[in-house]
This record gives structure tokens, sequence and C-alpha cells, in this order.
């Protein structure tokens, strides 16, 4: 899945998880998209062209990847949305246990459930901004009961 060893080609010295603030977990599933498929490609494409990207970041007059941006492996879990959903928010939670500022990246809206799942766990004060073409927030679709959306948490 990785495309270099580390998040936008930056040095390894930068990647260690030892040293890094910043945690990315890619998540390539595509288990409950009802139109086309193809969502479970949106990690592996953002990986490679984030190593075409600007590392100096304007808003904070800095180069954020020097806090340290550890690239963990992909959550490949798939045998249903239910286990993907409960093995990113264990995979996640660890990370927030650690300290470590995370960030889940997929193409499927539902890899989310499991992300806000640790970070309600984690924090009291919890905010959630949902930005989708689509809110998917109904409890049933089709006549199937939505066991992951987000109205379920």
């Amino acid at each position: 899945m990785k495309t270099s060893n580390t998040y936008a080609g930056i040095p390894e010295n930068y990647s260690k998880i030892e040293q890094s603030k910043i945690v990315l977990i890619p998540v390539p599933y595509d288990g409950t998209s009802t139109w086309q498929k193809g969502a479970d490609k949106g990690p592996e494409a953002f990986l490679e062209a984030s190593e075409n990207m600007e590392l100096y970041d304007i808003e904070t007059d800095s180069e954020v990847y020097k806090e340290g941006v550890f690239l963990a492996d992909a959550i490949t879990e798939n045998s249903s949305p239910e286990a993907m959903v409960n093995a990113v928010h264990q995979i996640t939670k660890q990370y927030i246990n650690k300290n470590k500022f995370v960030t889940v990246f997929g193409g499927e809206h539902s890899i989310s459930i499991g992300t806000i799942r640790a970070f309600n766990e984690c924090f009291n004060n919890l905010t959630v901004l949902h930005i989708d073409a689509h809110a998917d927030l109904r409890k049933e679709y089709e006549g199937i009961y939505m066991q992951s959306c987000l109205c379920c948490l």
C-alpha cells in the first residue's frame, strides 16, 4: 500500500513513531459503497499525491512534518463493515492513548465510525465536523438497518 516508506517522502528521521507527534492511518476500504466501487483506492492515491506536495505550511509559517509524521500500516480488515469499524476503533484508540495527533483517511465514509468512537472514548468534549456529499445519517437504507451509521454512535 505505501508508495514510499514515509508520508510525503519526508526524511526517515521525521517518520519514526517514537519521535512523531502525528500519526496517519490509511484505511483502504470499500465495503458499503452503493454506487461506484473504488473508494479503497483513495489512501494509495492520497499517499502517491503527497510525494509531490509542498511541505511548507503558510498558515503556521513552518514545515509541520518536522513535528514527526508516522505513517501507520494500513487497516485492511474487510470481512464485514462491523469488523472494519472495530479494527479502526481499536487501532485509532491505541495511538490516541500514546498522545498522538491521529488522522485516519480512506475513501469511504464508514471508516469514520470507528474513528469517532475512539475519539469519543478518549475526550470529554468532542465536536465532529462531517463533510460529505451526502449526510449518510439514516438509520435504514433500502430496508436494511444501518448498524454502522453515524447516528448510531
